[in-house]
């Protein structure tokens, strides 16, 4: 399997920030005008680090997800927040960007997005130089965004005016000076404004800052996906290592049905991002204890869709998406999103429906305790041949059975 491995990084980059910029079935594009204003300002003022500031705009509010609404709704209530998560957020953020090879450098800056000029900022209330440069570009990328979205402050000669107003209080004079030089131009103002140009612009401008670099001899796209896959749990607490579980089920199912290599990592790397589309969905939904209405319930499905077309994205994850995406439908065709049956479903899809199946029974949920692991093999052998393939069942029992010990 031949990948371009800083070409799937940095679109993978760009998709995961895209899923958390889902709110209630509506794409944001937080992050992505983000981004845009951080680059153009690093251009201007740091361009050694453009690079790192653009991909670090994208991945800023990673820390975020596990608060119960997006973070844009926290961003426009307060000037300072006073929820503890909110406050914590650039903390989770940069713990979890440090993970994956190369971006201890925008680890920091991402550490830093929220801290202030004069020192009030958060979560380490440095102030002046004691802040990344930056750092303080993301910041104020992030804060026209902020801006753009406020009634209040949504023209351009209200945004400059609401920018100014943090002169040396938020932002460093001459940071403002260059901010408001960029917002006044006023076709990148216009295009990133409204949806459709806003995409266009972003995708060239990633192209122009190129990808992000990474080191040769490490699995990097396999420590992403897992770093990612650690995210997606974070949003439900009830599903906190429920991707890594069910990877390994997939893996060793693979193994078990003889598949080659890249079929293996394929489904391995499948199992880790199934859930991504889950992302945009309200966390709300997903920690409702009680029963689901038939409308929650479609919204739910809709993440199966977030996920194909999520992981779509990314030039050398086709196979993966077409996985991930495709694991809800059943071997009886009664499943969705498609309605695709028996052979019609891709064998990961099918492989990681069982492991799926398998890790919800054995794991607590808002509206159950979790069976055992005997109790949930015989759930999946009484729906051999309807939800499950009774091929994939006859390897995957076994392996499920012997996992008592290492489940949890």
């Amino acid at each position: 399997m031949e990948l371009n491995i800083t070409r799937t990084i940095s679109e993978l980059f760009s998709a995961v920030s895209l899923a958390l910029d889902i709110d209630e079935g509506v794409k944001l594009y937080r992050t992505w005008r983000v981004s845009i204003f951080g680059a153009e300002i690093a251009g201007r003022m740091l361009p050694e680090e453009r690079k790192n500031i653009f991909y670090g705009c994208l991945l800023h509010d990673i820390g975020a997800i596990s608060l119960p609404e997006h973070v844009i709704h926290y961003l426009l209530k307060e000037e300072m927040p006073e929820d503890p998560a909110m406050l914590a957020h650039p903390l989770i953020g940069a713990e979890i960007v440090s993970q994956i090879p190369n971006l201890e450098t925008m680890a920091k800056f991402i550490l830093n997005h929220h801290e202030w000029h004069n020192g009030k900022g958060y979560p380490l209330g440095r102030q002046k130089d004691a802040i990344p440069k930056a750092a303080q570009i993301i910041s104020i990328a992030d804060q026209i965004d902020i801006f753009m979205r406020n009634e209040a402050t949504r023209s351009q000669a209200d945004l400059i005016k609401a920018l100014d107003a943090r002169r040396n209080r938020q932002f460093s004079s001459g940071l403002i000076d260059c901010a408001i030089e960029v917002i006044g131009n006023d076709r990148l103002f216009e295009e990133t404004r409204e949806q459709n140009s806003l995409v266009k612009l972003f995708h060239k401008t990633e192209a122009d800052i190129g990808e992000i670099s990474m080191p040769a001899g490490v699995d990097v796209i396999g420590t992403a996906c897992e770093v990612f896959s650690q995210l997606i749990d974070t949003k439900h607490p009830y599903t906190i290592n429920h991707s890594n579980r069910v990877s390994r089920y997939c893996l060793l199912i693979a193994l078990a049905l003889n598949l080659y290599h890249d079929e293996v990592t394929n489904i391995k790397w499948a199992g880790l991002l199934h859930d991504i589309g889950k992302l945009g969905i309200s966390r709300k939904l997903l920690d409702k204890p009680a029963g689901l209405t038939s409308e929650e319930y479609e919204q739910i499905k809709q993440h199966s869709v977030y996920t194909k077309e999520i992981l779509g994205s990314i030039t050398d994850f086709r196979e993966i998406a077409w996985i991930a995406g495709s694991e809800h439908e059943r071997y009886d065709g009664k499943g969705y999103p498609q309605g695709l049956a028996a052979e019609g479903i891709p064998l990961g899809a099918r492989i990681i429906a069982v492991a799926d199946a398998f890790d919800a029974m054995t794991s607590d949920r808002p509206y159950r305790k979790a069976i055992s692991v005997s109790d949930a093999c015989e759930e999946l052998e009484k729906n051999s041949g309807t939800q499950f393939d009774p091929a994939v069942l006859k390897e995957a029992l076994p392996i499920l059975r012997n996992l008592i010990v290492t489940a949890g």
